[in-house]
């Protein structure tokens, strides 16, 4: 083990594959690593969840709670899995010059392009390979072989921008996609759902309890470690969790619910995602994140549910 671990501390290459690369370039990779990033996630399913598209998929609602579940689920698999690996970014991970573009492009560059903390695997490598590959099964749009297609290039680009941007190492890309690919099969055989009108999907239910349980796990080994600069995500993880399964098991069929109309959801959406960045921002204690993070998660899932109740939405467009 310490041979193996000693192997993975000098991992090879990480270095910006094309550093005197235009600056555009750049950014442009940067735009791209943000499609495996949690507020692109946040965004993106919150979306789908609140609006519905049944033409993406049939059961739009089922299908977003089993994102979200996804991606707190592999949150917490990869905080556990940095933490306890310990193992450092390449030199480059922190560093960028800040083009002399205005404000605030030039302060979203230096953002786009730097990472910190631990380098090993990579968490958006081993996000995208969930959340994109699950979609392969979950999504109606198109055929699958052509969903395949599109998820294997999502998962290349945003992994090929990680080493191009020098904040990974091949190693931690390369293991970042074979755990997603493990974490997903282990997924679809342990959280199907057994709704027989629901044959292909997952269960939210299971997958929120099985988000909870890893973050938990994370949790325990960030305190066992000593290394309290990464309980954050963690507790972001079991909180979001929890949240998510109070929400998806306090509601009954879910698809008929009304979609929320766009001023409400607007609303709604500034409402949830201001107390994330809020108690992300703020550095909160652990169980203060846990409940933040718990209600967002949990008003996202009940809000289609409180507008029917508080704001006349039985005029409203159905989810089905």
């Amino acid at each position: 083990m310490f041979r193996f671990a000693l192997s993975l501390q000098t991992r090879g290459f990480g270095e910006n594959a094309l550093a005197q690369a235009p600056d555009a370039l750049v950014f442009l990779f940067g735009l791209v690593t943000q499609l495996g990033d949690q507020w692109f996630y946040f965004v993106a399913f919150t979306s789908l969840y609140w609006l519905c598209r049944p033409r993406i998929t049939a059961r739009p609602r089922r299908t977003a709670a089993s994102f979200v579940g996804l991606a707190l689920g592999s949150l917490a698999l990869v905080t556990a899995l940095k933490v306890g690996f310990a193992l450092p970014r390449p030199p480059t991970a922190a560093v960028a010059g800040a083009p002399a573009w205005p404000s605030p492009l030039s302060d979203l560059f230096v953002s786009f392009t730097t990472d910190d903390g631990f380098g090993f695997p990579s968490g958006h490598a081993l996000g995208t390979t969930v959340v994109y590959g699950a979609a392969v099964s979950l999504l109606d749009v198109w055929d699958r072989r052509r969903r395949l297609v599109a998820a294997a290039v999502v998962v290349g680009i945003v992994s090929l921008s990680r080493l191009f941007l020098g904040v990974h190492y091949g190693v931690d890309v390369a293991l970042g996609v074979l755990l997603g690919l493990g974490f997903l099969k282990a997924i679809f055989l342990v959280a199907a759902a057994d709704d027989p009108d629901a044959a292909g999907h997952l269960d939210p239910a299971r997958l929120f309890a099985i988000a909870a349980g890893l973050s938990v796990l994370a949790l325990a080994v960030v305190f066992a470690t000593g290394l309290s600069g990464h309980t954050e995500n963690a507790a972001a993880a079991l909180g979001g969790s929890l949240g998510g399964l109070v929400g998806w098991t306090r509601l009954a069929d879910h698809e008929s619910l009304p979609t929320l109309s766009p001023p409400v959801a607007l609303v709604a959406f500034l409402v949830a995602g201001g107390l994330w960045v809020g108690v992300d921002a703020a550095a909160a204690p652990v169980p203060v994140t846990v409940l933040a993070t718990a209600a967002v998660v949990a008003f996202i899932l009940v809000a289609p549910r409180l507008q029917l109740r508080f704001g006349g939405g039985e005029n409203a467009r159905r989810a089905d």
